[in-house]
This record gives C-alpha cells, sequence and structure tokens, in this order.
C-alpha cells in the first residue's frame, strides 16, 4: 500500500465466528485496519459511541437483537455503514434504505468490491483526521 493511499478504521459487527474471521481477512487484505469483530449488540453500539471509525460493515441480525441502533449511531456520527443480511432491502427500516446492503451468502469478490465502495464513500465523506496514513 502506498503511502498517499488511506487506511481507515473499519468497524466490523458480526455474529457468525467464521464470516467474522472473512471480513477481518478481506479488510486487512485490503491495507484496513478492523475494530472487531463483535458479536453482540451492547459491544457494538459501545464501539460506535467511543471508538474513532473511517465505516462499519454491520451484520444485520446480531446477538442482542439487530444493528439498527449500531448503524443510527454511527450515520449520525458521519460514518458510513455497509450491511450484511440473508434478507433483502426491504426488511430495513425505511430510514436506512440509502445504506450499502450486501446479501449473504456472498463471495470473496463481491466482499472485496464492496469494502472498497465503502472505503471510497468513507474518503469522501470525511478529513483525514478519520483515517491513518499507511
Amino acid at each position: 500500500m502506498s503511502d498517499s493511499v488511506m487506511r481507515f478504521r473499519v468497524l466490523v459487527v458480526e455474529d457468525e465466528p467464521l464470516i467474522g474471521m472473512d471480513i477481518e481477512y478481506a479488510v486487512e487484505g485490503l491495507g484496513h485496519v478492523v475494530v472487531g469483530p463483535v458479536a453482540e449488540l451492547n459491544g457494538a453500539l459501545g464501539l460506535a459511541a467511543d471508538e474513532t471509525l473511517g465505516c462499519a460493515i454491520l451484520d444485520v441480525n446480531i446477538r442482542g437483537g439487530n444493528s439498527y441502533p449500531v448503524a443510527d449511531m454511527l450515520l449520525k456520527r458521519g460514518v458510513p455503514v455497509l450491511f450484511l443480511s440473508g434478507y433483502g432491502m426491504h426488511t430495513l427500516p425505511q430510514r436506512l434504505h440509502e445504506e450499502a446492503l450486501l446479501p449473504k451468502p456472498f463471495t470473496t469478490e463481491q466482499l472485496d468490491e464492496e469494502i472498497c465502495n465503502l472505503c471510497a464513500r468513507a474518503s469522501n465523506s470525511r478529513d483525514s483526521r478519520w483515517a491513518e496514513k499507511g
């Protein structure tokens, strides 16, 4: 990764351990830093409130509920999110329909592409204090 490329701190919220590891591997493989993965709502809310983040990948259904409150908190802070779900966009609340959704199951290539899109959105919406030069 060149010095001019931004590396983002990416919150990963996923309650399936193998999927969480796949996401972590993909995020790190693209040169970004993983925060998490975290599997339950309370932990995700804590990280969303306290961590400096560039963007987030959120499984919709997690231990303790769904990730909508996490997304609301992050979006209020200006942090773009990508939802992961085995259900369609119609299951998301209307307020979240503008956010990206990657349907499960997904391929490694689809995940990599969505992470790149998410980080590009973060780059366009944030200033350099939200990213690390790497």
